[in-house]
């Protein structure tokens, strides 16, 4: 059992063999003989195949990549994610839940721990895997575009240019200020950052595209966070301000 052992102590150079790649939680990590590895890490070593074999007996396992989805177990963390988004708060007059999307990415959080933990949990295969997500952005994207386009003549002819110039200052303030403060004030990662403030938007479409350009999971980790927490809140703040309107009027 390697867990909470360092890479040092594996000492595989002294079994012929030499470690490539150090992936926890499908990220990447630096090859350092400091590194304490935990539970659900997966080590890419290369070597003689028996002498791999016999490190991977000591220490765990080998990982086969089959082509074969655990379509059970995404399947019955899809459904809790639907029942968790239909649960419903009451305060006084009004009511709110958190909605399929964030019940649904409560459940892929779930899902993601688990399968970090158990490798073999969970396993759908990388080409199915992108195929899922590229096809899900281009039918949200489709989706965002159906429902918007049907009133954009209407809103146009109604307020014209001050409907472009709100659009624009509402859609780009909070962004630069939250870049700021998150570059210069938390001095975050900026990978992370990034993700972050697409989960504050709750904009899906960018954080694929934020993904793809940074090569990496990172700015998922702070996407998943904020994003939940954004849908709360927009859904609050959308009640309140049906409720406030009538009296401002």
């Amino acid at each position: 059992n390697a867990v909470g052992r360092r890479l040092a102590q594996l000492k595989l150079t002294d079994h012929g063999c030499f470690l490539n790649r150090v992936i926890r939680s499908q990220i990447e990590m630096p090859i350092d003989d400091n590194v304490v590895l935990n539970k659900g890490d997966v080590l890419q070593v290369s070597g003689d195949a028996r002498r791999v074999k016999t490190i991977a007996d000591r220490i765990g396992f080998i990982s086969i990549h089959s082509q074969v989805t655990d379509l059970l177990a995404f399947c019955a963390f899809f459904i809790i994610g639907l029942m968790i988004g239909m649960i419903t708060f009451q305060f006084s007059n009004f009511s709110f839940g958190i909605g399929n999307a964030a019940g649904l990415l409560f459940a892929g959080i779930m899902l993601g721990f688990l399968r970090a933990n158990h490798p073999t949990f969970g396993y759908i295969p990388q080409g199915a895997l992108n195929m899922v997500k590229e096809f899900g952005l281009m039918v949200f994207m489709a989706g965002v575009g159906l429902s918007a386009g049907s009133g954009i003549s209407n809103g146009l002819g109604a307020v014209g240019g001050q409907m472009l110039i709100a659009g624009l200052v509402v859609s780009l303030v909070p962004v630069v200020i939250c870049f700021l403060f998150g570059a210069y004030v938390l001095r975050m990662n900026r990978a992370l950052l990034f993700g972050a403030m697409m989960g504050a938007r709750t904009c899906a479409p960018a954080m694929e595209i934020i993904s793809d350009t940074a090569r990496s999971n990172i700015p998922a980790l702070g996407y998943a966070g904020t994003y939940a927490i954004a849908n709360v809140l927009l859904t609050l703040a959308g009640t309140l301000i049906v409720i406030i309107w009538p009296g401002l009027g």
